[in-house]
């Protein structure tokens, strides 16, 4: 009887260390799974910084190419215009571009065969003050026809697709962009009003390496006239981007807060969609893209 207590016993020791054994692993395991579904989490968010940090990046890029070219091209057509409108008067139109030594308009005719009928140069600075201008008339060079051809090519989708809207007292600027082997035209309503800012009504159509249309977007659904805060100082403005508009501010957007950031008293705009909130930060022309989930934890710790 003693030695039957005596087995037994022991196997209820050892079940009840083998419990014990099952339990520190479990335990283990129960923390084990939580450091790793951490360091899961941890990684995701810093991988979807990363990637809104690229995208924010890129759309900079895009917006200050899209911006240089517009301020050459306003700069110049009011240089021509103040010391050579009889010349003017010939030009059927004009586009921008850059290379690596500095920022170029030219006018080109209006005849079937067009030639340059004037060129206007500024550096990399961006001073307005700073430019030359030459009204010899010349050809195109290689680069220069890729360029009218694609800008040609835009103006005639412009007026003949239902796609492209124009509202009254506007008008479209077409501004060609070549970079990279990438060809494209970015359509853009301007401004006319000197006490708002016009977003919106803008597009982007893409060209093959033969510089053949292969894709026309609208960026925006509608035309957003903005208050620039004359009178009663704003500063901040915001407007949503919905349905098929990019969830993300666009390069047009920062084109033209960079344009009139001079004439607002905006210290931030804010583009809301239903999963991002894009900043722009007009002092230091810094784009900053949140998801709703953080912009909502920012905005209950204020």
């Amino acid at each position: 009887m003693g030695n039957i207590c005596t087995v037994t016993l022991c196997k209820i020791r050892k079940v009840i260390y083998i419990h014990k054994i099952f339990t520190t692993v479990s335990s283990l395991m129960k923390k084990l799974f939580t450091l790793i579904t951490l360091f899961i989490l941890v990684q995701n968010a810093t991988a979807q910084k990363n990637r809104l940090r690229q995208i924010a990046d890129s759309i900079n890029a895009e917006g200050e190419m899209l911006y240089r070219s517009e301020w050459a091209s306003g700069h110049s057509t009011h240089i021509f215009a103040s010391s050579f409108g009889g010349k003017k008067l010939l030009s059927g139109g004009y586009f921008s571009y850059e290379t690596d030594k500095e920022m170029i308009t030219i006018f080109f005719s209006k005849n079937e065969d067009p030639v340059v009928l004037a060129t206007v140069k500024f550096d990399h600075g961006l001073d307005s003050s700073k430019y030359s201008i030459d009204t010899t008339t010349r050809k195109f060079t290689e680069n220069e026809k890729d360029f009218y051809t694609i800008r040609s090519k835009a103006a005639q989708a412009v007026l003949s697709d239902t796609l492209f809207k124009f509202y009254q007292n506007t008008s479209l600027n077409l501004v060609p962009i070549i970079k990279n082997g990438t060809k494209k035209v970015y359509v853009i309503t301007a401004q006319t009003a000197p006490d708002e800012v016009l977003l919106g009504n803008d597009y982007l159509i893409n060209f093959d390496k033969d510089n053949d249309i292969i894709k026309k977007t609208k960026l925006h659904n509608n035309l957003i006239p903005l208050g620039t805060g004359g009178k009663e100082p704003i500063t901040a403005s915001s407007h949503q981007h919905l349905g098929e508009t990019s969830p993300f501010i666009t390069a047009t957007d920062i084109c033209a807060f960079k344009l009139w950031k001079g004439k607002t008293t905006w210290v931030m705009s804010f583009v809301v969609s239903a999963g991002y909130v894009s900043a722009w930060h007009f002092r230091d022309e810094f784009l900053e893209i949140l998801t709703q989930d953080e912009w909502q934890k920012i905005m209950k710790n204020k």
